[in-house]
């Protein structure tokens, strides 16, 4: 090719025209994605809603290097290291919308309403919820969702270039968040899942599958290596955070396959980490369970001997799916598992999407399970997702109203006081005593990572003076605040905001909560 066609081949409009034949060919994925995405989640998008993190990390992205997602650092160039809610939620329901789609076609999903099904999971899942709690990253972890699922997509399809690109992407996706090689995995095991339903022999299945353990097992090794490097380059070394929540000992793996099987199936049970949040969530999710079984056993009944093989594969691998998706509990504490981390169990809804596909006519209570019961199910879930989104939301909204009055209210008390002059020193002393309502009222959102809201009384408690009263008042220190807590005259004070709640001991200014 000589150098003057290259103009035609990477032209700006040549660009243009193939991303709009793929915009219309996918539309109804992507209407849908944008559809839910801003049903669940537009209050965060057009409200400024605060948690701890969210409040210290105003113009930051959080722990990177030290944290090991170097990768989250270099974002820097494309996602400034300012929290923006609009433009980050926009980016992020866009990423996750194309991410839909790339899935969508790799399985093949050709009904409009599956299609619109499985959008609406994915924009409306609690661990996006919970992700937005953190907008400050919000978008740079939809890039690492994408990244992920392009990097199964690549290694899905022949050619060795592609499954080097796709080792390159995982790698990539991995250096921002490290908790998406749980999706890939799940999606490597739904794929194989399927081809086996279309037919593939179990012989190749099982070098498929070999490969997808030694692509996984590879990202990781080389993103930890990638990370050692980096942090020998900048001179940094792995936060308290970060080594405390890797754990690599194969002599703690036996326990650790069990507890990943274990806390699965509390996930149906007991909403652990709101993947679940509901009575009525649990009770849909056990009626797509039954659906899934009932559409596998015509499959599974109809093998002949010869096909015995490929029935076995195909059992192992749905026994090894729940693993797969929560496969961080191979290589994370368990005690730094969160709702965030657990996104890749969002590949399980592609299961009944999956067998649904496969049905064959002549099963007519089936073909009605599957045209009717199946996307009532799903369609149900996605609603009660939808309705704690915007629960979360109102959560945390109340929790920046409450903690803004507490502040302003204090403020006003303090400028009666004679002792608070510039460089006074505050300390909260106790534990902030939140509103009986939200215990009631807020109950289904509990468990959800990211949206308890902001108290006052936080470790971000300067942060949010300075950035949302306009004021910068020190506090006093950990070790300052205890040794007061234990002065009999501090116990004996009455609660704020009562009489006698603020009163200046050793120069400091006591403010008592609890």
């Amino acid at each position: 090719m000589r150098i003057s066609d290259y103009h035609r081949v990477f032209s700006v409009p040549q660009a243009a025209a193939f991303l709009g034949r793929k915009a219309v060919e996918n539309r109804s994925v992507l209407l849908s994605s944008f559809l839910f995405g801003f049903l669940a989640h537009g209050f965060a998008f057009t409200n400024k809603l605060v948690n701890h993190d969210e409040v210290a990390s105003l113009f930051t992205k959080g722990a990177t290097v030290e944290s090991g997602r170097f990768g989250l650092g270099l974002l820097d160039l494309i996602f400034p290291n300012y929290s923006m809610p609009w433009i980050y939620g926009i980016i992020s329901v866009v990423l996750l919308a194309v991410a839909t789609a790339l899935l969508v076609n790799l399985f093949e999903i050709q009904g409009k309403l599956s299609q619109v099904l499985f959008s609406g999971i994915v924009l409306s899942f609690p661990s996006l919820t919970g992700t937005f709690g953190y907008m400050f990253t919000s978008s740079s972890y939809a890039l690492s969702f994408l990244l992920a699922c392009d990097a199964v997509w690549l290694f899905c399809r022949d050619g060795l270039w592609r499954k080097g690109l796709a080792l390159c992407l995982m790698i990539a996706s991995l250096s921002i968040y490290q908790s998406y090689i749980s999706l890939a995995a799940g999606l490597l095991i739904l794929y194989l899942f399927r081809k086996l339903l279309l037919g593939e022999k179990a012989g190749s299945i099982l070098i498929q599958g070999i490969a997808d353990a030694a692509f996984l097992i590879l990202s990781l090794g080389l993103y930890f290596l990638a990370a050692k490097l980096v942090l020998k380059i900048t001179g940094v070394s792995f936060g308290q955070y970060a080594e405390n929540s890797i754990v690599l000992r194969l002599s703690d793996l036996p326990g650790k396959v069990v507890l990943a099987y274990a806390t699965f199936g509390r996930f149906f049970t007991e909403s652990l980490h709101g993947l679940i949040p509901t009575s009525f969530s649990r009770l849909l999710h056990g009626l797509l369970g039954v659906s899934c079984l009932a559409l596998f056993l015509p499959w599974a009944l109809s093998r002949k001997k010869e096909e015995l093989g490929s029935l076995l594969l195909a059992v192992v691998l749905l026994l090894v799916l729940p693993l797969a998706v929560n496969c961080m509990y191979l290589i994370t504490a368990e005690a730094s598992i969160h709702t965030l981390v657990l996104y890749g169990f969002v590949s399980l809804y592609l299961l009944p999407l999956i067998l649904a596909d496969r049905l064959h006519t002549r099963f007519r209570v089936l073909l009605f399970v599957s045209e009717n019961a199946l996307p009532l199910i799903l369609a149900g879930i996605i609603a009660v997702n939808v309705y704690i989104s915007n629960q979360a939301y109102l959560n945390l909204h109340l929790r920046y109203e409450n903690a803004h009055a507490f502040y302003s209210s204090l403020i006003a008390d303090l400028n009666g006081n004679p002792d608070f002059h510039e460089g006074a020193k505050l300390a909260l002393v106790g534990t902030y005593v939140s509103p009986k309502f939200y215990e009631e009222q807020f109950a289904d959102t509990d468990r959800i990572t990211g949206v308890h809201g902001f108290l006052p009384d936080g470790y971000a408690r300067a942060q949010f003076m300075r950035y949302y009263i306009g004021l910068d008042v020190p506090f006093a220190s950990d070790e300052e605040t205890a040794a007061l807590q234990e002065l009999a005259l501090v116990q004996a004070m009455p609660r704020y905001p009562y009489y006698g709640s603020i009163q200046t001991i050793d120069g400091i200014l006591v403010v008592k909560l609890s």
